[in-house]
């Protein structure tokens, strides 16, 4: 628009002192945790860890060892108990035998008409076998019976034994 006055028209200019430095470097966010913040709770909390877990060790050590103390003292009566239950069972086969073949002429507690069953070693005892103990038992009873096993290792209720409900627990123990 050449044919346009100009004039009354003032151009605008700078402040006094010129415009403030505008900032064109690269900027970065204000840090929240500081590296040596960070490195220090690090740090502590691998240090209270490791402290925390050889405690732990030391307390699992411990017990094991009361364990094992105390089933080495219980060893003995817990064979002897499973001894007894053992001559329980066979007294009670052979009063069994006895009364299913009272009306067997001839018949022998022990022996197979006459014959012994039970192969003897002078005065040493031989055990039967556990189909024969358990013949006169329920079918699952030889299964519980066999299965069962004293076992040496840390057998104290563990930390989820309350998670289980009893309902199904008592098939787990």
């Amino acid at each position: 628009f050449v044919g346009m006055s100009t004039a009354g028209v003032r151009q605008e200019m700078p402040p006094e002192g010129g415009y403030r430095k505008f900032n064109y470097a690269r900027t970065f966010p204000k840090m929240v945790w500081r590296p040596g913040a960070v490195v220090a709770v690090l740090f502590g909390a691998s240090a209270y860890g490791a402290y925390t877990a050889i405690e732990k060790k030391k307390m699992l050590v411990t017990d094991k060892f009361e364990d094992v103390d105390i089933t080495n003292a219980l060893e003995p009566f817990l064979t002897a108990e499973r001894d007894r239950y053992w001559l329980r069972l066979l007294k009670k086969n052979r009063e069994l035998e006895e009364k299913i073949m009272a009306d067997v002429p001839g018949w022998k507690v022990g022996t197979w008409y006459g014959e012994p069953v039970y192969l003897t070693l002078g005065e040493k005892w031989w055990d039967p076998t556990d189909v024969e103990v358990f013949a006169h038992s329920e079918r699952d009873q030889i299964t519980r019976e066999h299965t069962w096993r004293h076992h040496s290792e840390y057998a104290a209720p563990k930390f989820y034994d309350s998670w289980i409900p009893k309902s199904i627990g008592k098939y787990f123990w």
